[in-house]
């Protein structure tokens, strides 16, 4: 069977799953380092892509070039955009979209999407992870930008245009990716800050408790 492709922007993000894979092999190209090895018995490879929408598309595409993988997951941490969203909660994307760039522009090309509609199945056992794991979810639109939201007002003008439950920087780059290549994915972002003038100090504070809980997701969805 072809394995599944796991994806964190951080190493932080990451390096759990890699110590719990068995059999746990790795390759290295473009100066990243692919984890080979089964996680609870499913074929799996791991990844670091780095911060940012190029990392993140560079990664994906070695991933479905190098493994191919049958789909992609990416996991890690994000700023919540959405009232009923706290720290430590879960946003499970059903659409990811830019929101630094407009999405009009963004149809002209191929594949011509606006918009990067999330795997149903993929989406469905993310969910029943998180229910599992009674971890507070949210399966929403997932907003994606080069730029680590630590402001109100610019987060407030995000939200305004394209109203995601949460903001991040890779998620975007990889949907995008994955829909170019018709590889299934689904974001799941666990939300380490409120985006907004108190998200430094937050983001410090709640950075590995977001990832610890995104990698447990990742492993209750492969059981």
């Amino acid at each position: 069977m072809k394995p599944v492709g796991i994806i964190g922007a951080m190493g932080v993000e990451v390096e759990k799953l890699k110590g719990r894979l068995e059999n746990c092999r790795e390759s290295v190209f473009a100066g990243r380092s692919f984890y080979e090895g089964k996680l609870n018995g499913t074929d799996v490879v791991v990844v670091c892509a780095g911060i940012g929408k190029v990392n993140a598309a560079i990664t994906t595409q070695l991933l479905i070039d190098r493994f191919d993988v049958e789909s992609v997951i990416n996991t890690g941490i994000a700023g919540g955009a959405h009232p009923g969203i706290k720290v430590r909660d879960v946003v499970i994307s059903d659409v990811v979209v830019y929101h630094d760039m407009d999405p009009r522009i963004l149809a002209i090309s191929y594949p011509h999407l606006s918009e990067f509609t999330a795997d149903p199945a993929l989406i469905e056992r993310a969910e029943r992870a998180c229910d599992a794991r009674k971890v507070r979810w949210m399966t929403g639109k997932v907003a994606t930008g080069d730029q680590f939201i630590s402001d109100s007002a610019v987060k407030a003008d995000i939200v305004a245009r394209t109203a995601p439950c949460c903001v991040e920087m890779e998620g975007g780059a990889i949907a995008h990716t994955a829909a170019a290549n018709g590889v299934p994915f689904v974001v799941i972002r666990c939300i380490s800050d409120n985006a907004d003038n108190s998200a430094d100090m937050d983001y410090a504070t709640f950075e590995k408790l977001a990832a610890d809980d995104a990698a447990a997701i990742i492993e209750a969805m492969l059981q």
